[in-house]
């Protein structure tokens, strides 16, 4: 049996629990005071303080004997009971993680004297009210287990997700990785800090900022079973920053990774698929430091820090453009170069990390609590989408936008985020948040040198690589939002106690998208014989989105029966704002300058989400739960989804037959036939009107928002005091998929057409496939509406484990199964040719990656097993550990068309079902010790962390198209095994 093996089937016999919530930043604490015998307390004073709060907060228990405090800063707190007649009870180091709701009881003894019985370790790991799956990684664990150190990386240890991309040692931190979690789309995804949702609205469902990763108190990521407070049904985010105490403390580390410390992970065999160079670290720096403490002791607190990251990699095929590593034009044959010639001729894949931020926390009364803070999130890149298809001149400079272009600090700059917050406790019964948010996301991806701009793009369509150019875009995604949220407890009504949350929300996102394509035209190649030239007219797109929200929950426990019910009304509206756009100058005829005056698709989305779920505490005693839900979910819309379909102000493109007259390789007007049909074209734009400065797109009246429904059934049981185990099984069904429906088009309009590849290199398969054509002309004018017969199920379970630190020893596990399946019905087609995504009949959801520097990555593995855990060792060492596999992603191969007649353009046409042939399954250690040393007040912590232990090797990207030269090549490869030397200092 191999080590891959044996670790894998270990993993899959832990099981484990989590605690779940939606978007928030605190827990609570609510119990029972009760005398020895049973009989309720009422009059009873609870008392909650820790570190985390400036002043403590006082509940009185009810004529049932329960109390509740609600919306607690995440920390340790002890939680004091007092009654006249009765010892008091102190109960010490009550853990508040995020949206975690611990049930604290006092059990309370006569007593004539005054004294004060303390309990330790009553902090509970089950949270008995739950009825959904999250994880939450606390300070502890994102210091002290092994990482990358960015949030991405936290969330590949989430039970239930697969990332795009594994990082290794830091070597993918300046991307945001792709990841999916119960066959939800990446779309309907959200990112919230400190309580705010700051989602990018444009690439909806991305984060708009990165991270330093010192900055974050606690991270918590839900799978599902989301409260009435998250919209949709995609994986929500999580972050809490640090704050300021009554206690001065602080922070600060440096981290180097270097190529010298690492290894080498290419075998011959994979040298002969092309992967010679492998893709090795260069160089990653990780330096900061964060302080907080107060400036007027319970009264006013600060905080602040800085961090860079510094991050240089290698890509697989990514060399540079010397005459040593691209003899006579052309790259070295990374399939018998030297290795080591081969890593020495690699570009540098750089990216440069800054992140500033500051906070203010101040209590102006009695009750009241408020915070003002800023953070500046800058990303440089010298290279950004590096790969062995896209040579340094192809690749995008990317930095923040210019403050010509709006207000620095606002809407250019490094991207800043300015909150502020106001917490208001009415009584012990009733608390009132406020929120109000601004963020400037900006960036641009520029030419890689600005004559570039001017420079046709060469594309060849048998390998997909890109020479000579690319193209230059301008991002500017403002939003603001204000949120309003109110809990109230009311015992004793109804046979029990209830406790609602109350909430309003509004936001709006603003999106201004530039463009512009190197010299307006791409020169198309097939095997290098000029094909077709592909003619774009710049993109100009502004677009607003004015969102509202209003939610209640009400959660209603009953002895040991907990009940949450809840409803959310979502409403959401978009425009198209006007805007200009120049024409071609090759090319004015086909697309000439248009002048829109702006558009409303007169649509409005007003969704009603209900929320259900109910849990039993079997024994009454918080330590054995059954718990089930059910939830409704819709997307969320993007700055002119609906609208912008009216628009003809995005990048457009016409591919027309083009002939090298003169064999330069570069397109000219009278070499490219307009005469004839065109090749293909895109959606918004219309050959027979290229002056209409609206797109031949209409949008159905009735359209509707896609839908998410879930049904979860969950198992938690804790063990002692410090180890939790869980089960869940998750059903999913996602519909209302939305698409262009051209008119009076459907699959009968297309005929089947057999072809056979020629000029496949050794090893590749170019078996006969049939694709499909349009038997006419393709129309312009279509639909924006609903896609019919389209949906998808996903059915799924997850063992989870935890322990928390006791014995020296905690740990944490998760196994999940998959099964997450598309269906098309004939109604869902118009073309029939089966590609990657769009297939007739039922197959596995595996969504391509294709961003941020990764592609031709099909993310779908029906089983996943993680584990990490640390152990403290005599003489002050540390050891700690984590492991994560999975099956391996679908590798789809296919053969591409001809130019299809009619204007059907060209398709890659899959050999074999969706996730029929696979990589290999994955495998990744890493590994850390650590030993702190104590200086006074000051703490040093040297650390190695080792990374890819194994040395593993695994493929994670090839070219799959077969008729190709480059067909089967490795364009992706875990990097070798890495060691990161680093030391922090702690006070």
């Amino acid at each position: 049996m191999t080590l891959r093996t044996l670790v894998a089937s270990a993993l899959v016999l832990l099981l484990g629990t989590t605690s779940a919530v939606a978007q928030q930043q605190t827990g609570e604490i609510f119990g029972k005071a009760t005398d020895t015998s049973g009989a309720v307390l009422p009059g009873a004073t609870v008392t909650v303080a820790g570190p985390a709060l400036i002043q403590p907060r006082v509940a009185i228990t009810s004529e049932t004997g329960t109390y509740r405090v609600p919306e607690l800063p995440i920390g340790a707190y002890t939680v004091t009971f007092e009654l006249a007649g009765f010892r008091t009870m102190a109960m010490q180091d009550i853990r508040i993680t995020i949206g975690f709701r611990a049930q604290i009881n006092a059990a309370m003894e006569l007593s004539t004297v005054q004294e004060t019985v303390t309990v330790s370790g009553a902090s509970p790991l089950v949270d008995t009210r739950e009825v959904g799956t999250s994880s939450t990684f606390d300070l502890e664990t994102m210091q002290n287990i092994p990482s990358a150190r960015d949030p991405w990386v936290m969330l590949e240890r989430a039970p239930g997700i697969f990332m795009d991309r594994a990082n290794v040692g830091g070597n993918q931190s300046g991307q945001q990785s792709g990841y999916i979690s119960r066959g939800s789309s990446t779309g309907n995804n959200k990112w919230s800090i400190d309580g705010v949702d700051i989602t990018d609205m444009a690439a909806t469902g991305a984060s708009p900022i990165y991270y330093d990763f010192d900055m974050l108190e606690e991270m918590q990521v839900t799978t599902g079973g989301a409260d009435v407070t998250q919209q949709t049904g995609g994986v929500g985010i999580n972050l809490v920053t640090k704050s300021g105490t009554d206690r001065l403390k602080g922070n600060a580390r440096y981290l180097v990774t270097d190529d010298s410390m690492q290894g080498d992970n290419i075998t011959p065999e994979l040298k002969a698929q092309g992967a010679g160079s492998g893709a090795p670290i260069q160089n990653i720096k990780d330096y900061g430091f964060d302080v907080g403490g107060p400036i007027m002791k319970s009264k006013l607190w600060y905080w602040g820090s800085y961090g860079t990251q510094d991050i240089k990699t290698g890509v697989v095929g990514f060399y540079k453009n010397t005459p040593e590593c691209r003899p006579n034009g052309q790259p070295l044959n990374s399939r018998t170069a030297d290795t080591e010639l081969l890593r020495s001729c690699l570009e540098t894949d750089l990216t440069t990390l800054n992140n500033y931020n500051w906070k203010i926390t101040w209590v102006p009364f009695t009750n009241n609590r408020f915070n003002f803070q800023n953070t500046w999130a800058e990303k440089v890149r010298n290279a950004r989408d590096a790969s062995d298809l896209r040579p340094i001149e192809t690749t995008y400079r990317q930095k923040a936008v210019d403050s010509a272009f709006g207000t620095f600090g606002w809407l250019t700059g490094p991207s800043p985020f300015w909150k502020a917050a106001d917490q208001h406790v009415i009584n012990d019964k009733w608390l009132v948040d406020v929120m109000w948010a601004h963020l400037g996301n900006n960036f641009v991806l520029d030419f890689h040198e600005d004559d570039l701009a001017a420079v046709q793009p060469a594309f060849e369509t048998t390998t997909s690589a890109y020479a000579r150019s690319f193209q230059a875009s301008t991002f500017m995604r403002p939003t603001n939002s204000l949120d309003v949220v109110s809990s109230y407890f009311m015992p004793a009504k109804m046979g029990g106690d209830h406790s609602f949350k109350f909430g309003y929300r509004w936001r709006s996102a603003h999106s201004t998208s530039l463009n512009h394509r190197g010299g307006y035209v791409y020169s198309r190649f097939t095997n290098g014989v000029p094909n077709s030239a592909e003619i774009w007219r710049d993109g100009n797109s502004v677009s607003h989105l004015d969102t509202h929200a209003i939610y209640v929950q009400d959660t209603y426990t009953h002895k040991k029966f907990t009940l949450n019910v809840g409803l959310r009304l979502d409403r959401q509206d978009d425009a198209a704002l006007a805007g200009r756009v120049p024409e071609n100058p090759f090319f004015p005829t086909l697309m000439p300058a248009i002048d829109f005056q702006g558009a409303d698709a007169g649509v409005v989305w007003n969704d009603l989400s209900p929320r259900v779920g109910v849990t039993y505490d079997l024994k009454g005693d918080g330590k054995t739960i059954f718990s089930s839900s059910y939830a409704t979910y819709y997307g969320q819309m993007a700055p002119g989804q609906l609208s912008n379909q009216l628009a003809a102000t995005g990048a457009v493109f016409v591919r027309y037959p083009w002939t090298d007259t003169n064999g330069d390789k570069f397109v000219q007007p009278n070499e490219v036939n307009t005469s004839v049909p065109f090749l293909a074209k895109d959606v918004n734009y219309d050959p027979a009107n290229p002056t209409s400065t609206t797109s031949p797109t209409r949008v159905d009246p009735d359209v509707k928002n896609d839908r998410t429904r879930e049904f979860i059934a969950g198992f938690d049981r804790q063990v002692g005091s410090q180890m939790a185990f869980g089960a869940s099984y998750i059903w999913r069904k996602y519909d209302n998929y939305l698409w262009n429906d051209r008119d009076n088009w459907t699959s009968a309009n297309y005929r089947g057409v057999d072809y056979t590849a020629t000029g496949c290199p050794a090893g590749a398969r170019c078996e006969p496939i049939t694709y499909y054509e349009p038997t006419s002309q393709l129309p312009s004018a279509n639909i924006y509406t609903n896609r019919p017969d389209r949906y998808r199920d996903f059915n799924g379970f997850e063992l989870t484990f935890a322990k928390r630190m006791s014995s020296r020893w905690s740990a944490s596990a998760s196994y999940a199964y998959n099964n997450a399946v598309e269906h098309f019905g004939t109604a869902a087609l118009e073309d029939p040719t089966c590609v990657a995504d769009v297939c007739a009949g039922d197959f596995q959801y595996a969504p391509e990656s294709a961003g941020s520097g990764i592609g031709n990555v099909f993310q779908n593995s029906k089983w996943l097993a993680k584990a990490s855990g640390r152990v403290q060792l005599p003489w002050d060492f540390n050891l700690a550990g984590n492991v994560g596999s999975r099956q391996g992603f679908p590798f789809p191969q296919s053969i591409l068309t001809p130019n299809r007649a009619n204007g059907g353009g060209q398709a890659q046409v899959l050999l074999d079902p969706m996730g029929e042939v696979r990589y290999d399954t994955s495998l990744l250690m890493d590994f850390r010790v650590d030993r702190p040393f104590h200086f006074g007040s000051v703490t040093l912590i040297p650390a190695l962390d080792l990374f890819n232990l194994t040395n593993s090797n695994t493929v994670g990207a090839m070219n799959r198209q077969q008729a190709a030269a480059n067909a089967n090549t490795v364009s992706g490869i875990l990097p070798p095994r890495v060691a990161r030397f680093g030391i922090t200092a702690r006070w």
